[in-house]
């Protein structure tokens, strides 16, 4: 979503193009195949790995594959397309592309969206980096970090949208409802343990929205165990999302970090109130919100229960004000602009013939002859 996201905020003003894996093409929008990461031929991956993590390490590896044949599949359009900077949002595809810019008529400033707070040891091969809290902004590579928030499109998520949500799913007009937006899973966004915390409120309802996991199935079982009817899982593309916010009370994410969380923004917007971990970063993010030890068994069941309602109504208002100070797209756009015409002017460094270079190609082949010699007296 943030790719699109970005590229409707910019393709106006900038001349820029959408690559993406699915959906329609265009002329300004390119879809490129891909190994999508639930495809039937990924079920049988084999892992060496702890049962307990076996879950956890597949969805990465289906992930992995998606990201570089999507890579691979992009260099021809991305060789031809003569674009200045690239702006990839996966590790593997910014490794893959940046591996590649020698070949490039004129080499393109690859620039890496670090939306999973990859401290600067582990970021990808890039020439720039994007981080999006100040946080994270101090533990980045500071000669190639910039900083510029997630932000949230003000006119689709507002508070007051008129919605059908709750009568579609046969929620009662008084109930109080609350909300979690994100992948239907225990391992990061433990929505098995928000599921547990509402279900203790026995007029509480819960939806949840997101993108399913191999994880989903137990979860929507424990679900209709402990709440029945009272709980609802809904799967709606973006542009669908404000009328489920619209249809609650609060907002919560079950998770006890998160890099950014877009979610929390998107809830503000809207005017809700946000119950989240009280991490440093979620802190530093939502400002205006109930942070509470997320990993403790029964804190967000006392938060939801203990607040007043005009405590909830005060910070959902808030946080509707803190939106449009620091997230509201239209406020991101020009720092978009200045910064890619930055990175676009800045000279390209592509590796050169030096006598560096020369001495590192000279030991690099004494040790393979050396390595060579050694496996032909051991054979």
């Amino acid at each position: 979503m943030f790719a699109r996201g970005l590229f409707d905020l910019l393709s106006g003003t900038l001349d820029m193009t959408l690559f993406k894996g699915a959906g329609d093409a265009s002329e300004r929008e390119r879809v490129i195949p891909n190994l999508h990461r639930n495809s039937p031929c990924l079920d049988h991956i084999h892992t060496a790995v702890s049962p307990r993590w076996s879950t956890a390490v597949r969805e990465q590896e289906r992930s992995r594959i998606e990201h570089e044949t999507f890579a691979y599949a992009a260099l021809q359009p991305l060789l031809e397309g003569g674009f200045d900077v690239i702006h990839c949002l996966e590790m593997e595809v910014c490794n893959i592309v940046h591996d590649n810019r020698h070949l490039f008529e004129r080499t393109p400033k690859i620039v890496f969206s670090n939306g999973g707070a990859i401290p600067a040891r582990n970021l990808p091969r890039c020439d720039f980096v994007q981080e999006h809290t100040e946080r994270n902004f101090a533990y980045s590579a500071k000669e190639k970090a910039f900083m510029i928030p997630h932000g949230v499109d003000l006119d689709r998520f507002h508070p007051g949208l008129q919605s059908d949500f709750r009568t579609r799913h046969s929620i009662p007009s008084d109930a109080f409802v609350v909300i979690s937006v994100g992948t239907v899973s225990a391992s990061h966004k433990r929505m098995d343990h928000v599921i547990r915390e509402v279900a203790a409120l026995k007029d509480a309802y819960l939806v949840i929205v997101g993108q399913e996991s191999g994880e989903t199935p137990a979860i929507k079982a424990l679900g209709r165990d402990l709440m029945g009817d009272r709980v609802i899982f809904a799967r709606l593309p973006h542009h669908e999302l404000p009328s489920a916010y619209a249809a609650a009370d609060v907002f919560v994410l079950g998770s006890t970090f998160e890099t950014f969380g877009i979610v929390y923004i998107e809830a503000m917007a809207m005017g809700l109130p946000v119950v989240c971990t009280h991490h440093v970063n979620q802190r530093s993010i939502v400002k205006e919100g109930v942070f509470i030890d997320m990993s403790q068994p029964g804190a967000l069941t006392a938060a939801l229960r203990d607040t007043p309602r005009e405590t909830f109504v005060e910070l959902g208002r808030r946080g509707r004000a803190r939106v449009e100070q620091h997230y509201d797209l239209r406020v991101l756009e020009r720092q978009y602009v200045e910064r890619y015409q930055t990175i676009a002017d800045t000279p390209s460094n592509l590796p050169t013939y030096s006598m560096k270079t020369k001495l590192h190609a000279n030991l690099r082949n004494a040790l393979r002859r050396t390595l060579g010699a050694m496996h032909g007296h051991a054979r």
